[in-house]
């Protein structure tokens, strides 16, 4: 939810002789309503947990009826524009929201869009797409074992108030931010196609979709975190039973675990080197890997990401792309279970499911948060 959080297409219309997929697909949106694909909630609960505050430490997005309703709420409200985006400024140095106090949200009946909806979090792109943020703990992470690419782990089972903040917002402006994501895709599939790297998006995750997904030992390769002289509110963040949510930072000798503070600053806990070598799993843990990553190539968000890093100089074509960022997501939730469990005071070596849980937790926000072709609702 930082500032930086197939049941029904937009359209059944198949596009006419000499007209584009996208072509098609942006001027069905004058004839229909653009509709919600939940099926990335199948099978997935949510209950947020008491004392958590994780989603706290962020300066969530207003839109101009959520700026009036919070500024009668509250007339002190701190609000700053980002990136062309009013926004709810936070406290400095990595702090909460302004609005957080012992981990209660001071203005919960008049919080805004991303608040009311959160962990679900929808990608506007070829159609309205709403996924699961796993990063937040309220969401039992099980169903994964049973996801795979053409089988969703069952029905939804809650986000009904999500839900209906949701299709509020849908009702209203959303046809305008779809023309606009089509054109945009548009754009980036003619520039790849005409140097044939392009690679429908079902095709994509055909091809992948039948071979597992997770880094072999030769594949396994891993990205640090940001130093910890970066900003805080950039640091890959996790829910760990504490009074403020874990940050990773790379620090001297390995990654620095650090407890935020709402108000700013944060407090040591201590540090860990990440594997060189990929971490064994035993065969839950590797089913719950292999689960999530294909949980993730079904994000819309995540191969519109693959598609904006081609258009701007990435080698490769989309198939190729979205295999190796899997390769990295994977090799990156491994290396974080391992940190995690090393700074629990275990080797790290052999990785269990509740550590593979662990490491998809730490991971799982930062690749949401990638920028893509499209936009958020």
């Amino acid at each position: 939810m930082r500032a930086r959080p197939r049941v029904a297409g937009v359209t059944d219309r198949q596009p006419e002789r000499g007209e584009s997929e996208s072509e098609g697909l942006e001027g069905s949106l004058s004839r229909a309503s653009p509709t919600l694909d939940v099926e990335l909630l199948s099978g997935f609960d949510f209950n947020c947990l008491p004392n958590c505050g994780l989603c706290c430490f962020t300066s969530p997005r207003l839109s101009p009826g959520d700026e009036a309703r919070l500024l009668a709420r509250a007339p002190e409200a701190k609000v700053v524009s980002r990136a062309g985006e009013r926004c709810i400024a936070a406290r400095p140095q990595g702090g909460a929201c302004q609005f957080l106090r012992e981990t209660k949200c001071l203005v919960h009946d008049a919080r805004p869009a991303p608040c009311r909806e959160f962990p679900v979090s929808v990608h506007v792109g070829t159609r309205l797409q709403a996924t699961v943020v796993l990063t937040c703990p309220g969401v039992p992470i099980h169903p994964l074992t049973r996801w795979s690419a053409r089988a969703p782990a069952g029905q939804v089972l809650n986000f009904r108030t999500e839900l209906e903040s949701v299709r509020a917002r849908v009702a209203k402006d959303t046809s305008r931010k779809l023309a606009e994501s089509l054109r945009r895709r548009r754009r980036i599939l003619r520039s790849l196609d005409a140097e044939g790297r392009w690679v429908d998006e079902d095709r994509v995750r055909e091809q992948l979709g039948r071979s597992a997904l997770a880094p072999s030992e030769e594949q396994y390769d891993v990205e640090d975190p940001p130093s910890g002289n970066d900003e805080l509110e950039l640091l890959p963040m996790y829910f760990d039973g504490r009074v403020g949510p874990v940050a990773l930072a790379l620090g001297l000798g390995g990654w620095e675990a650090r407890e935020l503070s709402a108000d700013g600053g944060f407090r040591a806990l201590g540090l860990a080197a990440p594997p060189v070598r990929r971490p064994t799993m035993d065969e839950e843990a590797t089913g719950l890997l292999e689960g999530y990553l294909h949980y993730v190539l079904a994000r819309d968000s995540f191969l519109a990401a693959v598609h904006l890093e081609l258009s701007r100089g990435r080698e490769g074509n989309v198939t190729d792309a979205a295999r190796e960022d899997l390769r990295t997501v994977g090799s990156l939730v491994l290396a974080r279970g391992s940190v995690r469990a090393k700074l629990r005071g275990a080797s790290g070596a052999l990785l269990g499911k509740e550590d593979v849980e662990r490491g998809i937790r730490a991971t799982d926000l930062d690749w949401l948060d990638r920028p893509t072709w499209g936009s958020r609702l």
